[in-house]
């Protein structure tokens, strides 16, 4: 078990989990089963559950698993603010609680769906050219090395270094990694049209937010940034040129913008920082390798890369563990028993 026994060791646990919470404190809850993807494991499902009053003015959407890797993490983070903000939701709000918005990758513990699109690039207009990314098509058979040892790895190493050296050491972060819509089996692949994730929280938004004037949502998230420091990022505004996710586009927190509200919404990433952003690149990197490999890799090497990557995006010490629950806790509070308060 994680060192906060809060936190479960897979979805399928914390699916459990976060159902049988649901129903314990009253709230209504629906299943959607994804249409597709089965697992000899258990159900395949994103679930919903709703807290406080259906017609209530202001309405608050709290995701997790848009990136299957970082569900454990949200799904904690949930589990602990359903029961600590009980009694004290004030009678204009509700909050729609959104259990793996990516219930696939989360299954199969990858950061993509089962079509390899990364449903945070997704939520964009397919109609006419999709978005070009020269910088990551450069890098593309460094990033998905054709091998993650030996001279090859090396070589796709330099460049990749080669590269940072010559661009800045933000460049890789906000022009490679921005997101790209070329190549199916890379990183951070967009897709070719919208996926299943990003049409059904779409649904669950405007079926469960109509009505509302006023609406919120806080997407879960851990693996960039200082170890267990939460970063939170307002898509409301505009970032500054520094920030690491200034050129991404297809955020899953724009779905909030298919709702009629009175006020423009508010979108916030919390995003949990893990180990160093190299580690954590390197992870999917070698995730990435194993989806294409998988038919030939020896079931022990499988197990390694999908060890080192839950390492990458769960830190699992107590102290880490107790940073997310507080700095998620002050978020709520800040953005959704104070603010609720106001309108």
């Amino acid at each position: 078990m994680p060192a906060n026994p809060i936190f479960s060791e897979d979805y399928f646990q914390a699916q459990q989990r976060f159902m049988d919470l649901a129903s314990r404190l009253g709230f209504e809850t629906e299943v959607i089963p994804h249409p597709t993807f089965k697992s000899e494991e258990g159900p395949v499902q994103m679930t919903v559950a709703l807290q406080g009053k259906p017609d209530s003015e202001h309405v608050v959407f709290i995701t997790s698993g848009v990136h299957g890797t970082e569900l454990t993490a949200g799904s904690g983070i949930q589990l602990d603010l359903m029961q600590r903000y009980l009694e004290q939701l004030p009678d204009n709000t509700k909050v729609v609680w959104v259990h793996a918005v990516n219930p696939a990758g989360c299954a199969i513990f990858t950061r993509t769906d089962e079509n390899n699109v990364d449903n945070n690039r997704n939520s964009i207009s397919f109609d006419g050219d999709l978005p070009q990314n020269p910088d990551y098509e450069e890098l593309h058979t460094a990033i998905c090395a054709p091998q993650i040892t030996g001279e090859e790895w090396e070589a796709a190493n330099a460049a990749i270094k080669i590269y940072t050296e010559k661009n800045g050491t933000g460049a890789l972060t906000q022009k490679v990694l921005k997101g790209q819509y070329s190549v199916p089996m890379g990183l951070f692949y967009g897709g070719e049209e919208t996926s299943w994730s990003t049409k059904t929280l779409k649904q669950v938004i405007v079926c469960y937010g109509q009505g509302a004037k006023r609406a919120t949502i806080i997407d879960l998230h851990t693996g960039v940034g200082p170890c267990g420091f939460c970063e939170v990022m307002d898509l409301s505004s505009k970032p500054g040129e520094e920030a690491e996710w200034s050129l991404i586009g297809g955020f899953m927190c724009d779905t909030l913008d298919s709702l009629d509200l009175e006020v423009p919404p508010t979108k916030l990433i919390l995003e949990f920082g893990t180990v160093p952003f190299e580690q954590v690149l390197d992870a999917h990197r070698r995730d990435n390798w194993l989806k294409r490999n998988r038919d030939t890799v020896a079931p022990e090497l499988a197990a390694e890369i999908r060890q080192e990557l839950m390492d990458a995006l769960f830190v699992d010490t107590q102290e880490w563990c107790d940073a997310l629950l507080t700095q998620s806790r002050d978020v709520f509070e800040q953005y959704v028993l104070k603010a609720t308060a106001e309108v």
